[in-house]
């Protein structure tokens, strides 16, 4: 048995182009937060090796171990980032095309987006621990915290300000915010009515609903049309012919009919119909 035949799909909804192209938005977004995230892993290495410069017995664990943390950091912001643009570029003109299967990967790529800033909100206090237990299994001397904060590469390596970083954090907190509010514009966009409508649209056997009610066809025809006369009761109308309510029927159709037209309403007939008396004794 073949699959039932689609009905002819709609223009697409303007509302479906707009989320095309803020989706496209997002992209360039999420790739733009990707490089920033390279560039400050470049300039923190380079910071590290200004502080070795400046301190030339610094002991080697502690520069290891601020090196992986970079590269750590890099890998946890910046590879969700390219993964999301690759996924929601993939996505992009299938969408723009009508294919609903694209649209469902679109609504995944989004709550994707949520769950990856909360795992990165959340990723340095998950890597202290990963990053401190080598520390503490190669040297479990009490005085171990008293070292660490009198450590001269570190003194060296956060003493002062750096003009990058008041430029790095605030762009990358914009950039997120403004990839979560491009994302949820995309999604309540595509789950409108008119957008859902374009991508599920009807078969061409599918029933339409039912209207809530019917005008009534007329039920009187006068003679010579070509069909076949049925008499006017007040008070009739068919049961398979509902009315709105508050319609009124009017208690006598034939006054509605023009000179000359039959009429079935209920009425004297005979010659004693036609000259009534005007008096007792039949005088006019």
């Amino acid at each position: 048995m073949s699959p039932p035949a689609a009905a002819p799909r709609p223009p697409r909804p303007t509302t479906v182009t707009i989320a095309f192209w803020l989706q496209l938005a997002v992209v360039l977004v999420l790739l733009g937060l990707a490089a920033l995230t390279v560039a400050e892993a470049v300039h923190f290495d380079g910071q590290i090796d200004r502080a070795v410069r400046l301190v030339p017995d610094a002991d080697p664990d502690e520069v290891a171990g601020e090196r992986q943390g970079n590269i750590a950091t890099t890998l946890i912001l910046g590879v969700p980032a390219v993964l999301l643009a690759i996924w929601l570029a993939a996505t992009a003109v299938p969408v723009r095309r009508g294919a609903n299967v694209a649209r469902i990967l679109v609504f995944v790529a989004s709550g994707v987006q949520l769950l990856v800033c909360f795992a990165q909100c959340c990723s340095g206090g998950f890597l202290v621990p990963l990053l401190v237990a080598p520390e503490l299994a190669a040297e479990p001397s009490p005085e171990w915290d008293e070292e660490w904060e009198t450590s001269t590469f570190f003194d060296t390596l956060y003493a002062g300000t750096d003009p990058w970083d008041d430029v790095f954090f605030p762009a990358a907190g914009l950039g997120v915010l403004t990839v979560l509010a491009l994302s949820a514009a995309v999604v309540l966009l595509l789950a409108l009515p008119p957008a859902n409508r374009w991508f599920v649209p009807r078969t061409a056997g599918e029933a339409l609903p039912d209207p809530a009610w019917t005008m009534p066809v007329p039920y009187y025809a006068p003679p010579g049309y070509g069909y076949p006369t049925v008499p006017l009761v007040p008070g009739f109308l068919p049961p398979s012919q509902p009315l709105p309510p508050g319609y009124l029927i009017c208690p006598d159709p034939a006054a509605h009919l023009t000179p000359g037209a039959p009429s079935s309403s209920p009425g004297p007939t005979g010659p004693s119909a036609a000259a009534p008396d005007d008096g007792p004794d039949g005088l006019r």
